[in-house]
This record gives structure tokens, C-alpha cells and sequence, in this order.
């Protein structure tokens, strides 16, 4: 049995993240542990040959869950310094603005952290498909004025933003 732990898209698009494969305790059967990665990140399990079946939808075959080749992927990090007795309006709009960028084409995931040293600082990582899914698909996009409306005028300075790629570096 073969099911190898990251990143897999359902066939209806939403991506999700395989943990592992555990057993039921009462009949044996392997079971395929994977978190949602949009919406309240639910924890879910499938049965094994579910989770690696081929379904047909309007004639046209898919793998229900496909492998996605993580070193492929573009992880987003941006630093957002925030005016100083501004964090809490800026998470509050944050919560808004965080709908805006999951609905994107390309989008795959989101996180969120405040700096411990400096806490009117944040890094946010974003995975995209592609660099051209943040770049241009996201960047052009009237959603991201929407984005800048709600969001940029927290900001003290420019944020820094990089875009990053895995090595494939073995364990």
C-alpha cells in the first residue's frame, strides 16, 4: 500500500494534506488521515482504496485525489510591519481580507503568524500553483484591490515579499 504523505488535489479542485495512513481498530481496514487546506482545515479519513480510487464524472476519468509535486509549488512570504497600536484592527481585517485570497485561481493554502520579538510584525505565507498565480493572477486581479483597501493602510512600511521553491534534499 502506497500513499505518499503532502499535498494532494481532490478532483473537484480543493487541496488537502496527507498525514498518514492508520488502521481501524475494529475491521483492519487502512484508512487515509488528510486535513482540508482551505476553509476550517477539517481532519478527515478514507478508506484506502476510496482515497486511490479512479471516478468518472461526465465521462471524463480522474484519480479522486492526485499527487502534487510539492517542489513545484510556490510558497509566498511576505513581512507586514504594522503601525504601532494597530495589530488588533489589522488582525480583524485580516480576517476579511483572508477570504479574498483563498478564492484565488492557483491558491493553495494560507498561514498567519505574529512575531514574538517585534509583535507588531507578521509573516505570512501563502503556497501558490505557480509564481504567476500570485504575480499575475492575484497581483492584477480587481480582488486585489479589494485586498489593498482592507489591508495596506496597517502597513508602516512596504512589505518585503519573496518567493520560494523546496530543494530536493534528502532526509
Amino acid at each position: 500500500m502506497l500513499v505518499n504523505k503532502g499535498l494532494y488535489r481532490h478532483f473537484k479542485g480543493n487541496y488537502y494534506l496527507v498525514v498518514d495512513v492508520a488502521k481501524d481498530s475494529e475491521t483492519q481496514q487502512d484508512m487515509v488521515v488528510y486535513r482540508a487546506l482551505y476553509g476550517d482545515k477539517k481532519l478527515w479519513i478514507r478508506p484506502y482504496e476510496m482515497f486511490n480510487e479512479v471516478i468518472e464524472r461526465e465521462g471524463v476519468k480522474h484519480k479522486r485525489f492526485a499527487y502534487c509535486d510539492e517542489q513545484r509549488l510556490v510558497l509566498e512570504a511576505a513581512v507586514f510591519d504594522i503601525v504601532e497600536g494597530q495589530a488588533t484592527q489589522f488582525e480583524l481585517a485580516f480576517e476579511q481580507a483572508q477570504c479574498i485570497i483563498s478564492a484565488m485561481t492557483g491558491y493553495i493554502s494560507h498561514d498567519i503568524q505574529r512575531c514574538i520579538e517585534q509583535p507588531n510584525q507578521y509573516l505570512l505565507l501563502v503556497q501558490w500553483q505557480t509564481l504567476e498565480d500570485h504575480t499575475v493572477g492575484f497581483k492584477e486581479s480587481q480582488q486585489y484591490q479589494q485586498w489593498r483597501d482592507l489591508l495596506h493602510d496597517f502597513f508602516s512600511k512596504t512589505p518585503a515579499v519573496l518567493h520560494y521553491q523546496k530543494l530536493n534534499i534528502a532526509d
